[in-house]
């Protein structure tokens, strides 16, 4: 099981900072790989700083640490990708990992003239995809598609060790299930609860042929005492009524995933399932619009379990949402709780 972390805000509309951006960024990079995490993600948006020169930073003050960096295709060529890339191995003799973003925010695709639709911008993604991995692989790439056009191209100079970059890509619509089929190493989703996640997601794509890895993007939030999880949970995201109107208009979106788990979690709080502290489960992150996962909330007991099942059932890559220094020791005992549990018996003596 790996695990990342995500790179703390630059600012944020909702918190002040004590430390600055640069002092924030190592301490996270450094408390990741402490923890002996996998890597972190790195976002990428217009209110983002740019995601390239923070993942060579995080290069430049970690040693194993491996960038999940975002890429969109309307804002950066494969090529450019590739060799930036690269660039990144040629420095610290580490891959990178990208996080395919097709770009879902209205507002960030108007402001930049992106006119393609929905389905139109899979596509676009389905050929950046074969290009970038045709170059990380040190192939010759020739294609000629709708958006990308190549003719022998090589990526020179390039490092061995880009042959281990994955590329990871986020499916809910049929559109992006289609694409993470042809080109993802790593298919990732904002999970549904596990019955569902496995009904839905795990085993229809197995069936249609897909034979990649598995991650989730989910939120963790584990103590000791449940009663003192969720105390920190409503603490840290506040249920108000704008947070409420934002999420029926989630309802609306035109991105797959925003639109389930807004409905999700719309049914949960008619349910009276919300502030039970029965269901480790919880949308109340997402319906704050603090938060852009489900998160699983309660004792180090309860949300080991509930991890475990998505482990269990093939899930090799956990994407944090978000990251607290409070939390880091309470999800670094819950994740060998659930490596201890998932291990197979050999292992477990091993360990």
């Amino acid at each position: 099981m790996h695990i990342y972390s995500v790179t703390p805000e630059a600012t944020s509309p909702h918190h002040t900072f004590q430390q600055d951006f640069p002092t924030r960024l190592r301490d996270t990079s450094l408390r990741c790989e402490l923890a002996g995490w996998s890597g972190i993600l790195v976002p990428h948006n217009l209110h983002e700083v740019d995601p390239w020169i923070i993942a060579a930073y995080v290069g430049s003050v970690t040693r194993t640490l491996t960038p999940l960096i975002a890429v969109q295709p309307s804002s950066l060529p494969p090529q450019t990708a590739a060799s930036m890339a690269a660039a990144y191995a040629s420095l610290y003799g580490r891959p990178l990992y990208f996080n395919m973003v097709a770009g879902a925010r209205g507002d960030e695709l108007h402001q930049t003239g992106d006119t393609l639709t929905h389905d139109q911008r899979y596509e676009r993604m389905r050929e950046y995809g074969q290009v970038l991995r045709g170059l990380l692989r040190g192939e010759t790439v020739d294609l000629a598609g709708d958006h990308y056009q190549f003719r022998n191209f090589k990526l020179e100079p390039r490092p061995d060790v880009l042959s281990r970059c994955k590329l990871f890509v986020a499916g809910s619509s049929p559109a992006s299930i289609s694409v993470a089929k042809d080109i993802a190493d790593v298919v990732v989703t904002h999970p549904a609860p596990y019955e569902e996640w496995e009904a839905t997601f795990r085993k229809p794509l197995r069936a249609d042929g897909y034979t990649g890895e598995f991650g989730i993007r989910i939120g963790l939030i584990p103590r000791e005492e449940r009663t003192e999880a969720w105390r920190v949970a409503y603490e840290r995201f506040p249920q108000t009524w704008q947070g409420r109107q934002e999420t029926l208009l989630k309802t609306r979106s035109q991105s797959a995933w925003a639109r389930q788990l807004a409905t999700r979690a719309v049914v949960e709080e008619e349910a009276g399932a919300d502030g039970t502290g029965h269901d480790p489960y919880w949308l109340g992150a997402f319906r704050s619009s603090r938060a852009s996962a489900p998160f699983l909330v309660g004792s180090h007991a309860e949300v080991s379990e509930r991890l475990a099942q998505y482990v269990g059932g093939g899930v090799g890559h956990v994407l944090l949402n978000g990251g607290h220094e409070d939390d880091y020791s309470d999800i670094s005992r819950v994740v060998k709780e659930v490596q201890f549990s998932t291990a197979g018996p050999d292992t477990r003596e091993e360990q």
